[in-house]
Protein backbone atom coordinates (compact mmCIF):
# COMPACT_ATOMS: atom_id res chain seq x y z
CA UNK A 1 0.00 0.00 0.00
CA UNK A 2 1.10 3.40 -0.84
CA UNK A 3 0.49 6.18 2.02
CA UNK A 4 -2.69 7.88 0.53
CA UNK A 5 -4.14 3.38 0.71
CA UNK A 6 -2.80 2.78 4.03
CA UNK A 7 -5.17 1.82 6.81
CA UNK A 8 -5.95 3.28 10.21
CA UNK A 9 -4.28 0.61 12.60
CA UNK A 10 -6.24 0.36 15.51
CA UNK A 11 -4.46 -1.80 18.30
CA UNK A 12 -6.91 -3.88 20.55
CA UNK A 13 -10.77 -5.07 19.85
CA UNK A 14 -11.82 -4.07 23.40
CA UNK A 15 -15.24 -1.88 23.84
CA UNK A 16 -12.88 0.97 22.59
CA UNK A 17 -10.60 -0.20 20.45
CA UNK A 18 -13.57 -2.06 18.30
CA UNK A 19 -15.88 0.77 18.50
CA UNK A 20 -13.11 3.05 17.11
CA UNK A 21 -12.78 0.47 14.13
CA UNK A 22 -16.26 -0.21 13.56
CA UNK A 23 -16.81 3.90 13.71
CA UNK A 24 -13.94 4.53 10.90
CA UNK A 25 -15.50 2.07 8.94
CA UNK A 26 -18.97 3.32 8.57
CA UNK A 27 -17.35 6.50 7.44
CA UNK A 28 -15.44 4.83 4.44
CA UNK A 29 -11.95 4.95 6.37
CA UNK A 30 -9.73 2.02 5.53
CA UNK A 31 -9.26 0.65 8.99
CA UNK A 32 -7.63 -2.63 10.73
CA UNK A 33 -8.20 -3.98 13.84
CA UNK A 34 -5.45 -5.81 15.47
CA UNK A 35 -6.36 -7.97 18.59
CA UNK A 36 -3.55 -10.75 20.50
CA UNK A 37 -6.38 -12.50 21.82
CA UNK A 38 -8.68 -15.08 19.85
CA UNK A 39 -12.06 -13.35 20.93
CA UNK A 40 -13.34 -9.51 20.29
CA UNK A 41 -14.72 -7.65 23.89
CA UNK A 42 -11.18 -7.16 26.26
CA UNK A 43 -12.44 -7.67 29.74
CA UNK A 44 -16.14 -7.50 28.06
CA UNK A 45 -16.10 -11.04 25.79
CA UNK A 46 -18.51 -13.89 26.19
CA UNK A 47 -16.28 -17.15 26.64
CA UNK A 48 -17.44 -21.10 26.61
CA UNK A 49 -16.25 -23.60 28.71
CA UNK A 50 -17.99 -27.05 28.89
CA UNK A 51 -20.38 -25.87 27.43
CA UNK A 52 -21.53 -22.95 30.33
CA UNK A 53 -21.56 -19.27 28.25
CA UNK A 54 -20.36 -16.94 30.41
CA UNK A 55 -18.93 -13.43 30.74
CA UNK A 56 -15.66 -12.60 31.57
CA UNK A 57 -16.15 -11.36 34.66
CA UNK A 58 -19.61 -9.41 35.17
CA UNK A 59 -20.70 -6.77 32.70
CA UNK A 60 -23.87 -4.65 32.08
CA UNK A 61 -23.96 -1.38 29.87
CA UNK A 62 -25.16 1.18 32.06
CA UNK A 63 -28.23 3.25 30.90
CA UNK A 64 -27.37 7.10 31.72
CA UNK A 65 -29.98 9.78 31.29
CA UNK A 66 -27.46 11.97 29.16
CA UNK A 67 -27.47 12.76 25.39
CA UNK A 68 -24.35 11.28 24.74
CA UNK A 69 -25.83 7.83 26.50
CA UNK A 70 -29.14 8.07 24.71
CA UNK A 71 -26.87 8.26 21.66
CA UNK A 72 -24.84 5.87 22.11
CA UNK A 73 -27.97 2.80 23.13
CA UNK A 74 -29.23 4.46 19.68
CA UNK A 75 -26.41 3.60 17.69
CA UNK A 76 -25.89 0.02 19.51
CA UNK A 77 -29.42 -0.64 19.21
CA UNK A 78 -28.77 -3.49 16.16
CA UNK A 79 -25.48 -5.21 18.10
CA UNK A 80 -27.71 -5.70 21.22
CA UNK A 81 -29.84 -8.11 19.04
CA UNK A 82 -33.93 -8.70 19.54
CA UNK A 83 -35.33 -7.74 22.77
CA UNK A 84 -32.44 -7.19 24.90
CA UNK A 85 -32.72 -7.56 28.68
CA UNK A 86 -33.36 -4.31 30.62
CA UNK A 87 -32.04 -4.70 34.35
CA UNK A 88 -32.89 -3.03 37.68
CA UNK A 89 -29.52 -2.33 39.35
CA UNK A 90 -29.22 -5.53 41.35
CA UNK A 91 -25.76 -5.33 43.53
CA UNK A 92 -25.11 -6.11 46.83
CA UNK A 93 -22.85 -5.57 49.53
CA UNK A 94 -22.13 -8.46 52.43
CA UNK A 95 -21.12 -7.14 55.82
CA UNK A 96 -20.85 -8.84 59.09
CA UNK A 97 -23.14 -11.63 57.53
CA UNK A 98 -25.95 -8.97 56.25
CA UNK A 99 -26.46 -7.99 52.94
CA UNK A 100 -27.12 -4.23 52.03
CA UNK A 101 -28.29 -2.73 48.85
CA UNK A 102 -25.81 -0.78 46.48
CA UNK A 103 -25.23 2.10 46.36
CA UNK A 104 -25.52 2.58 49.92
CA UNK A 105 -29.26 3.32 51.79
CA UNK A 106 -28.09 4.49 54.72
CA UNK A 107 -31.63 3.85 56.61
CA UNK A 108 -30.93 0.02 55.94
CA UNK A 109 -27.49 0.06 56.99
CA UNK A 110 -28.08 1.60 60.45
CA UNK A 111 -30.85 -0.80 61.04
CA UNK A 112 -28.85 -3.85 59.81
CA UNK A 113 -25.99 -3.23 62.47
CA UNK A 114 -25.43 -3.16 65.99
CA UNK A 115 -26.98 -0.17 67.87
CA UNK A 116 -23.43 1.17 69.14
CA UNK A 117 -22.30 1.09 65.79
CA UNK A 118 -24.76 3.05 64.03
CA UNK A 119 -24.39 5.49 66.96
CA UNK A 120 -20.55 5.42 66.25
CA UNK A 121 -21.36 5.99 62.52
CA UNK A 122 -23.31 9.02 62.80
CA UNK A 123 -21.31 10.50 65.57
CA UNK A 124 -17.99 10.10 63.19
CA UNK A 125 -20.10 11.37 60.42
CA UNK A 126 -20.92 14.32 62.01
CA UNK A 127 -17.48 15.18 63.24
CA UNK A 128 -15.71 14.45 59.98
CA UNK A 129 -18.42 16.75 58.38
CA UNK A 130 -17.87 19.27 60.58
CA UNK A 131 -13.74 19.06 60.19
CA UNK A 132 -14.86 19.46 56.26
CA UNK A 133 -15.95 22.59 56.13
CA UNK A 134 -12.83 24.32 57.57
CA UNK A 135 -10.39 21.81 56.26
CA UNK A 136 -11.69 20.60 52.90
CA UNK A 137 -9.58 17.35 51.32
CA UNK A 138 -6.47 19.06 49.20
CA UNK A 139 -5.91 17.97 45.82
CA UNK A 140 -3.49 15.70 46.25
CA UNK A 141 -4.91 13.87 48.86
CA UNK A 142 -5.10 9.88 49.68
CA UNK A 143 -8.30 7.90 49.08
CA UNK A 144 -8.32 7.37 53.43
CA UNK A 145 -7.77 11.25 54.20
CA UNK A 146 -10.65 12.28 51.36
CA UNK A 147 -12.88 8.81 52.65
CA UNK A 148 -12.63 9.70 56.47
CA UNK A 149 -13.28 13.22 55.41
CA UNK A 150 -16.76 12.40 53.86
CA UNK A 151 -17.93 9.55 55.35
CA UNK A 152 -16.10 9.57 59.08
CA UNK A 153 -13.69 6.80 60.16
CA UNK A 154 -16.56 4.02 61.05
CA UNK A 155 -18.64 3.78 58.09
CA UNK A 156 -15.54 4.46 55.75
CA UNK A 157 -13.56 1.53 57.15
CA UNK A 158 -16.61 -0.45 56.78
CA UNK A 159 -17.89 -0.18 53.40
CA UNK A 160 -14.37 1.24 51.49
CA UNK A 161 -11.47 1.22 53.69
CA UNK A 162 -10.63 -2.67 54.11
CA UNK A 163 -11.95 -3.58 50.65
CA UNK A 164 -10.11 -1.07 48.75
CA UNK A 165 -6.49 -2.14 50.07
CA UNK A 166 -7.58 -6.00 49.52
CA UNK A 167 -8.78 -4.85 45.84
CA UNK A 168 -5.41 -2.66 44.92
CA UNK A 169 -2.93 -4.46 47.08
CA UNK A 170 -1.69 -1.09 48.83
CA UNK A 171 -2.46 1.12 52.21
CA UNK A 172 -5.22 3.25 51.27
CA UNK A 173 -2.72 5.68 52.34
CA UNK A 174 -0.82 5.52 49.66
CA UNK A 175 -3.90 5.15 46.97
CA UNK A 176 -4.77 8.74 44.99
CA UNK A 177 -8.11 10.41 46.11
CA UNK A 178 -8.56 10.11 42.38
CA UNK A 179 -9.99 6.48 43.37
CA UNK A 180 -12.94 8.31 44.67
CA UNK A 181 -14.46 8.27 41.16
CA UNK A 182 -15.15 4.63 41.47
CA UNK A 183 -17.21 5.23 44.70
CA UNK A 184 -19.68 7.84 42.70
CA UNK A 185 -20.52 10.24 45.09
CA UNK A 186 -18.58 9.54 48.20
CA UNK A 187 -20.54 11.84 51.04
CA UNK A 188 -22.82 10.35 53.48
CA UNK A 189 -25.18 13.62 52.94
CA UNK A 190 -25.30 12.19 49.35
CA UNK A 191 -26.11 9.01 50.62
CA UNK A 192 -28.89 9.87 52.64
CA UNK A 193 -30.41 12.35 49.94
CA UNK A 194 -30.48 9.82 47.41
CA UNK A 195 -31.84 7.25 49.89
CA UNK A 196 -34.67 9.83 50.20
CA UNK A 197 -35.31 10.46 46.71
CA UNK A 198 -33.98 14.24 46.85
CA UNK A 199 -31.02 14.13 44.69
CA UNK A 200 -29.90 12.05 41.52
CA UNK A 201 -27.47 13.19 39.57
CA UNK A 202 -28.41 11.39 36.02
CA UNK A 203 -24.70 10.83 34.58
CA UNK A 204 -23.49 9.51 38.07
CA UNK A 205 -26.04 7.83 39.93
CA UNK A 206 -28.04 5.30 37.36
CA UNK A 207 -30.32 2.10 38.34
CA UNK A 208 -30.40 -0.19 34.89
CA UNK A 209 -28.49 -1.83 32.47
CA UNK A 210 -29.16 -2.97 28.96
CA UNK A 211 -27.94 -6.54 28.58
CA UNK A 212 -27.77 -8.85 25.08
CA UNK A 213 -29.91 -12.01 26.32
CA UNK A 214 -26.81 -14.39 24.76
CA UNK A 215 -23.89 -12.80 26.82
CA UNK A 216 -22.48 -9.14 27.08
CA UNK A 217 -20.06 -10.29 24.20
CA UNK A 218 -22.43 -10.30 21.62
CA UNK A 219 -22.74 -6.63 21.19
CA UNK A 220 -19.29 -7.26 20.18
CA UNK A 221 -18.89 -9.74 17.98
CA UNK A 222 -22.26 -8.41 16.23
CA UNK A 223 -20.20 -5.36 16.10
CA UNK A 224 -16.80 -7.35 14.73
CA UNK A 225 -18.99 -8.59 11.75
CA UNK A 226 -20.40 -4.92 11.20
CA UNK A 227 -16.89 -3.51 11.07
CA UNK A 228 -15.81 -6.69 8.14
CA UNK A 229 -19.30 -6.52 6.06
CA UNK A 230 -17.91 -2.23 5.66
CA UNK A 231 -14.72 -3.54 4.59
CA UNK A 232 -12.97 -3.20 7.52
CA UNK A 233 -10.52 -5.90 8.48
CA UNK A 234 -9.81 -7.54 12.00
CA UNK A 235 -6.90 -9.94 12.86
CA UNK A 236 -7.31 -11.86 16.04
CA UNK A 237 -4.26 -13.76 17.71
CA UNK A 238 -1.82 -10.57 16.23
CA UNK A 239 -0.09 -9.24 19.07
CA UNK A 240 1.55 -6.24 18.34
CA UNK A 241 5.23 -6.01 19.01
CA UNK A 242 6.64 -2.78 17.44
CA UNK A 243 5.91 0.61 15.83
CA UNK A 244 8.28 1.96 13.29
CA UNK A 245 8.77 5.68 13.32
CA UNK A 246 10.41 8.39 11.09
CA UNK A 247 10.72 11.53 13.67
CA UNK A 248 7.08 11.64 15.17
CA UNK A 249 5.26 9.96 11.97
CA UNK A 250 4.66 6.20 13.07
CA UNK A 251 4.95 4.67 9.04
CA UNK A 252 4.68 0.24 10.39
CA UNK A 253 2.92 -1.77 12.65
CA UNK A 254 4.85 -5.03 13.32
CA UNK A 255 2.80 -7.91 14.32
CA UNK A 256 2.66 -11.65 14.46
CA UNK A 257 0.20 -13.65 13.07
CA UNK A 258 0.18 -17.85 12.87
CA UNK A 259 3.35 -17.54 13.98
CA UNK A 260 4.88 -15.37 11.68
CA UNK A 261 6.03 -11.77 11.80
CA UNK A 262 4.55 -9.35 9.66
CA UNK A 263 4.64 -5.77 9.02
CA UNK A 264 1.67 -3.34 8.37
CA UNK A 265 1.85 0.03 6.66
CA UNK A 266 -0.27 2.62 8.21
CA UNK A 267 -1.73 6.13 8.31
CA UNK A 268 -1.88 6.24 12.00
CA UNK A 269 -2.37 4.39 14.99
CA UNK A 270 -5.11 4.52 17.63
CA UNK A 271 -3.98 2.54 20.59
CA UNK A 272 -6.06 0.89 23.67
CA UNK A 273 -2.81 -0.63 24.62
CA UNK A 274 -1.97 -0.22 28.56
CA UNK A 275 0.45 2.88 28.52
CA UNK A 276 3.77 0.72 29.92
CA UNK A 277 3.75 -1.98 27.24
CA UNK A 278 2.74 0.70 24.10
CA UNK A 279 5.59 3.33 25.32
CA UNK A 280 7.99 0.22 25.10
CA UNK A 281 6.83 -0.68 21.29
CA UNK A 282 8.32 2.56 19.71
CA UNK A 283 11.26 2.07 17.53
CA UNK A 284 13.46 4.06 17.80
CA UNK A 285 12.82 4.21 21.20
CA UNK A 286 11.21 7.57 22.94
CA UNK A 287 12.57 9.27 25.75
CA UNK A 288 13.99 7.65 28.54
CA UNK A 289 12.72 9.41 30.71
CA UNK A 290 9.21 8.54 28.86
CA UNK A 291 9.90 4.97 29.63
CA UNK A 292 10.59 5.26 33.19
CA UNK A 293 7.82 7.34 34.39
CA UNK A 294 5.48 4.83 32.31
CA UNK A 295 7.00 1.68 33.84
CA UNK A 296 5.85 3.88 37.10
CA UNK A 297 1.97 3.39 36.38
CA UNK A 298 0.88 0.09 38.19
CA UNK A 299 -2.13 -2.38 36.76
CA UNK A 300 -4.25 -4.77 39.32
CA UNK A 301 -4.51 -7.81 37.62
CA UNK A 302 -7.43 -10.47 38.79
CA UNK A 303 -7.75 -14.01 39.13
CA UNK A 304 -11.08 -15.34 37.86
CA UNK A 305 -12.58 -18.67 39.31
CA UNK A 306 -15.80 -19.69 37.89
CA UNK A 307 -18.38 -22.65 39.83
CA UNK A 308 -20.47 -25.15 37.70
CA UNK A 309 -22.83 -25.35 40.31
CA UNK A 310 -25.94 -28.22 39.98
CA UNK A 311 -28.75 -25.93 41.20
CA UNK A 312 -31.32 -23.77 39.55
CA UNK A 313 -30.14 -20.52 41.12
CA UNK A 314 -28.06 -19.42 44.02
CA UNK A 315 -28.79 -15.94 44.57
CA UNK A 316 -31.15 -13.04 43.59
CA UNK A 317 -28.55 -10.34 42.81
CA UNK A 318 -26.28 -9.31 39.55
CA UNK A 319 -23.00 -9.43 42.25
CA UNK A 320 -22.05 -8.41 45.57
CA UNK A 321 -19.20 -7.40 47.41
CA UNK A 322 -17.72 -9.07 49.85
CA UNK A 323 -16.40 -6.50 52.59
CA UNK A 324 -15.70 -8.35 55.72
CA UNK A 325 -11.00 -8.57 56.33
CA UNK A 326 -11.33 -12.18 56.09
CA UNK A 327 -12.72 -12.71 52.57
CA UNK A 328 -10.04 -13.56 50.52
CA UNK A 329 -12.20 -12.51 46.83
CA UNK A 330 -13.30 -9.19 46.32
CA UNK A 331 -16.51 -9.95 44.44
CA UNK A 332 -18.67 -12.83 43.66
CA UNK A 333 -21.46 -12.72 40.51
CA UNK A 334 -23.66 -15.14 39.49
CA UNK A 335 -24.51 -15.42 35.41
CA UNK A 336 -27.51 -16.49 35.34
CA UNK A 337 -29.35 -13.09 37.13
CA UNK A 338 -28.63 -11.29 33.93
CA UNK A 339 -29.70 -13.77 31.44
CA UNK A 340 -31.55 -17.16 32.33
CA UNK A 341 -30.51 -18.07 28.61
CA UNK A 342 -27.72 -18.53 28.58
CA UNK A 343 -27.24 -21.41 31.58
CA UNK A 344 -29.73 -24.58 30.58
CA UNK A 345 -32.46 -25.38 33.64
CA UNK A 346 -30.88 -26.71 36.83
CA UNK A 347 -27.85 -25.26 36.39
CA UNK A 348 -25.82 -22.07 37.28
CA UNK A 349 -22.40 -20.60 37.45
CA UNK A 350 -21.42 -18.24 40.27
CA UNK A 351 -17.79 -16.71 39.84
CA UNK A 352 -15.36 -14.90 42.39
CA UNK A 353 -12.73 -12.47 41.59
CA UNK A 354 -9.81 -12.47 43.50
CA UNK A 355 -7.73 -9.39 42.69
CA UNK A 356 -3.59 -9.81 42.45
CA UNK A 357 -0.63 -8.31 40.44
CA UNK A 358 1.42 -10.42 37.91
CA UNK A 359 3.90 -12.62 40.26
CA UNK A 360 2.35 -12.31 43.60
CA UNK A 361 1.23 -15.43 45.59
CA UNK A 362 -2.86 -15.20 43.89
CA UNK A 363 -1.20 -14.27 40.00
CA UNK A 364 0.99 -17.94 40.86
CA UNK A 365 -1.38 -19.88 42.66
CA UNK A 366 -2.54 -23.20 40.53
CA UNK A 367 -6.45 -23.49 39.94
CA UNK A 368 -6.96 -26.00 42.80
CA UNK A 369 -5.45 -23.52 45.14
CA UNK A 370 -7.89 -20.89 43.56
CA UNK A 371 -10.50 -22.80 44.14
CA UNK A 372 -9.52 -23.53 47.74
CA UNK A 373 -9.53 -20.37 48.55
CA UNK A 374 -12.89 -19.59 46.87
CA UNK A 375 -14.22 -22.83 48.68
CA UNK A 376 -12.70 -21.09 52.04
CA UNK A 377 -15.02 -17.82 51.00
CA UNK A 378 -18.20 -19.70 49.60
CA UNK A 379 -17.96 -21.03 53.27
CA UNK A 380 -17.71 -18.13 55.38
CA UNK A 381 -20.94 -16.30 53.48
CA UNK A 382 -23.10 -18.93 54.13
CA UNK A 383 -23.95 -19.25 49.87
CA UNK A 384 -24.59 -22.96 49.62
CA UNK A 385 -23.63 -26.42 50.04
CA UNK A 386 -19.96 -27.28 47.98
CA UNK A 387 -21.59 -30.70 47.20
CA UNK A 388 -23.47 -28.98 44.54
CA UNK A 389 -20.28 -27.73 42.81
CA UNK A 390 -20.02 -30.23 39.80
CA UNK A 391 -16.41 -28.43 38.06
CA UNK A 392 -14.65 -25.34 38.24
CA UNK A 393 -12.19 -23.22 35.59
CA UNK A 394 -9.90 -20.25 36.06
CA UNK A 395 -9.34 -17.27 33.81
CA UNK A 396 -6.62 -14.43 34.75
CA UNK A 397 -6.10 -11.09 33.47
CA UNK A 398 -3.03 -9.31 33.97
CA UNK A 399 -4.03 -5.41 33.14
CA UNK A 400 -7.36 -5.22 34.39
CA UNK A 401 -7.34 -2.04 36.52
CA UNK A 402 -4.98 0.82 36.56
CA UNK A 403 -3.81 1.21 40.31
CA UNK A 404 -4.15 5.29 41.20
CA UNK A 405 -0.80 5.93 43.24
CA UNK A 406 -0.67 9.07 45.40
CA UNK A 407 0.62 11.69 42.27
CA UNK A 408 0.20 9.33 39.35
CA UNK A 409 -0.83 12.25 37.81
CA UNK A 410 2.98 12.99 37.64
CA UNK A 411 3.78 10.05 35.15
CA UNK A 412 0.78 9.57 33.56
CA UNK A 413 0.47 13.25 31.93
CA UNK A 414 4.32 13.25 30.51
CA UNK A 415 3.49 9.66 29.17
CA UNK A 416 0.57 10.86 27.34
CA UNK A 417 1.74 13.86 26.47
CA UNK A 418 4.74 12.68 24.98
CA UNK A 419 2.93 9.69 22.99
CA UNK A 420 0.57 12.29 21.11
CA UNK A 421 3.48 14.38 19.85
CA UNK A 422 3.51 11.55 17.56
CA UNK A 423 1.41 13.39 14.77
CA UNK A 424 -0.63 10.31 14.05
CA UNK A 425 -1.57 8.47 17.31
CA UNK A 426 -3.84 8.96 19.56
CA UNK A 427 -4.66 6.69 22.50
CA UNK A 428 -8.13 5.34 24.02
CA UNK A 429 -10.24 3.24 26.44
CA UNK A 430 -9.50 1.87 30.12
CA UNK A 431 -6.01 1.21 29.42
CA UNK A 432 -4.91 3.74 26.82
CA UNK A 433 -6.15 6.29 29.35
CA UNK A 434 -4.79 4.87 32.48
CA UNK A 435 -8.68 5.61 33.54
CA UNK A 436 -10.99 3.27 35.94
CA UNK A 437 -13.66 4.33 33.26
CA UNK A 438 -16.76 1.89 32.29
CA UNK A 439 -17.78 0.17 29.73
CA UNK A 440 -20.26 2.44 27.88
CA UNK A 441 -16.92 5.04 28.51
CA UNK A 442 -15.03 3.15 26.32
CA UNK A 443 -17.94 2.74 23.71
CA UNK A 444 -18.44 6.69 24.20
CA UNK A 445 -14.42 7.17 23.30
CA UNK A 446 -14.83 4.72 20.89
CA UNK A 447 -17.16 7.15 18.81
CA UNK A 448 -15.58 10.12 19.94
CA UNK A 449 -12.66 9.01 17.72
CA UNK A 450 -14.68 8.10 14.63
CA UNK A 451 -15.65 11.78 14.92
CA UNK A 452 -12.61 12.98 15.72
CA UNK A 453 -10.60 11.65 12.51
CA UNK A 454 -13.25 12.11 9.86
CA UNK A 455 -13.48 15.87 11.03
CA UNK A 456 -10.53 16.46 11.74
CA UNK A 457 -7.59 14.29 10.73
CA UNK A 458 -5.45 12.98 13.97
CA UNK A 459 -4.41 16.14 14.88
CA UNK A 460 -2.80 14.12 18.41
CA UNK A 461 -2.57 17.35 20.43
CA UNK A 462 -6.73 18.34 19.93
CA UNK A 463 -7.53 14.42 20.70
CA UNK A 464 -5.03 14.82 23.74
CA UNK A 465 -6.73 17.99 24.98
CA UNK A 466 -10.23 16.25 24.66
CA UNK A 467 -8.99 13.41 26.26
CA UNK A 468 -7.87 15.77 29.36
CA UNK A 469 -10.97 17.33 29.35
CA UNK A 470 -13.09 14.10 29.83
CA UNK A 471 -10.63 12.63 32.26
CA UNK A 472 -10.93 15.81 34.44
CA UNK A 473 -14.88 14.91 34.56
CA UNK A 474 -14.15 10.98 35.34
CA UNK A 475 -11.77 11.98 38.10
CA UNK A 476 -14.56 14.43 40.08
CA UNK A 477 -17.04 11.17 39.42
CA UNK A 478 -19.19 12.86 36.82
Amino acid sequence: MDGAEAPIAVLGAGPAGLTAGWQLAERGLPVVVLEKADLVGGLGKTITVNGYRVDYGPHTFHMRDTPESRRIRRELTPFFGEQPRVLSRGTRILLGGKYYTYPLRISELLAGVKPALAARIIWDYLRANATLRFQPPTKDSSFEEWGIKNLGRTLYDLCFGIYSRKVWGLPTSQISSRQAQRVAKLNLTDVILRTLGLKVDPATYFTNYLYPRGGIGLLYERMAQRLTSLGGHLLLNAPVHRLIRRGNQIERIVYTTAGQERELACRGVVSTLPLPLIVRCFEPPLDQAVIEAASRLRYRGVQFCYLLVNRDRITTYHWCYLLDAFYRCNRVSEQKNVSEEMLPNGKTVLLFELSCTKGDAVWSASEQELYEIVLADLRHAGLMDPAAIEGFFTRRVEYAYPVFELHFEDHLFPVLEALHGMENFVSLGRHGLFLNNSMDDNVLLGMRVGDHLAREGFQSRGWLQQMFEFMHLRFQGK
